[in-house]
């Protein structure tokens, strides 16, 4: 069975700025959570018992977390001796999810419109709580992160996508996903095969907004051509041409079905 750690940590004090590594490799550890997928359980870990935390670490299939590569890590990384963090799997769902929309999304917001939960407060007040020797409410809050981190790493794993608020509208609007799915260079194949081999594709597509069927659909499509980020297809559902993202469809399988001549009016949408 695949070794799954999800990490968050806090730290002693707050960084000047977020950017320099130098800088977080000084801020200190005061609590560090993880919850691993052997055992299904949490640890939280004070300073003095991070060289526990790092055999977990190390050990790893996959480490997960919410912008640890360009946080957690580094500030970690000052406890791990010669050993380099970076070498171990790890999944940075911020940066994923940041990618794809074009735009930062707090661990917050994924959380509410996702999970309909919410973190324990904000990680200037970590520093208070560590600075004020508030440890019951530090390790919560921390052990908090992990679970919901937790959860929507399974959430996005599970069903191809997260939620959050747009800014622009205040609409919940999804982002996919495809954590242990198929990856986009291989639906990129299926969908040449398809067009070349003239067979029908079936794709699980997740749309941006919620039309009351829900966000993540399959759909049965013939391919008509492809548009560098996008595909446009004969919908069987529809009985039409419409256009897909290729960057929302999070699986695809090519069927045993040949396409069918189809005079039909162009549509896209």
């Amino acid at each position: 069975m695949r070794k799954e750690v999800v990490l968050d940590l806090e730290t002693k004090r707050a960084p000047q700025s977020w950017g320099a590594r130098s800088e977080l490799a000084t801020l200190g550890i005061s609590v560090a959570s993880v919850w691993t997928s052997h055992d299904d359980q949490f640890h939280v870990f004070r300073e003095e018992r991070i060289p526990e935390l790092l055999p977990l670490l190390k050990d790893a299939d996959r480490l997960v977390g919410f912008a640890i590569k360009k946080f957690d890590l580094p500030v970690l990384q000052p406890y791990a001796g010669s050993f380099d963090l970076e070498e171990i799997p790890a999944l940075d769902m911020f940066e994923d999810v940041s990618e794809k929309l074009g735009h930062r999304v707090s661990l917050a917001s994924l959380a509410k419109a996702t999970l309909h939960a919410e973190k324990l407060g904000k990680g200037l007040e970590a520093v208070t709580w560590y600075q004020h020797g508030d440890w019951e409410r530090l390790e919560k809050y921390c052990e908090q992160d992990v679970r919901l981190t937790r959860d929507l790493y399974h959430y996005g794993r599970d069903h191809g996508h997260l939620l959050f608020e747009s800014y622009v509208d205040q609409k919940v609007v999804s982002v996919p996903v495809s954590w242990g799915m198929t990856d986009e260079a291989e639906i990129r194949n299926l969908i040449a095969r398809a067009g070349a081999e003239r067979k029908v594709l079936e794709i699980d597509y997740v749309s941006r907004e919620n039309a009351g069927d829900g966000f993540r659909k399959v759909r049965k499509v013939e391919i008509r051509a492809v548009r560098d980020d996008e595909i446009e297809a004969y919908d069987h559902l529809r009985q039409d041409v419409r256009s897909f993202r290729i960057g929302r469809i999070v699986a695809a399988r090519l069927l045993n079905e040949l396409v069918q001549p189809r005079p039909v009016a162009q549509s896209l949408f």
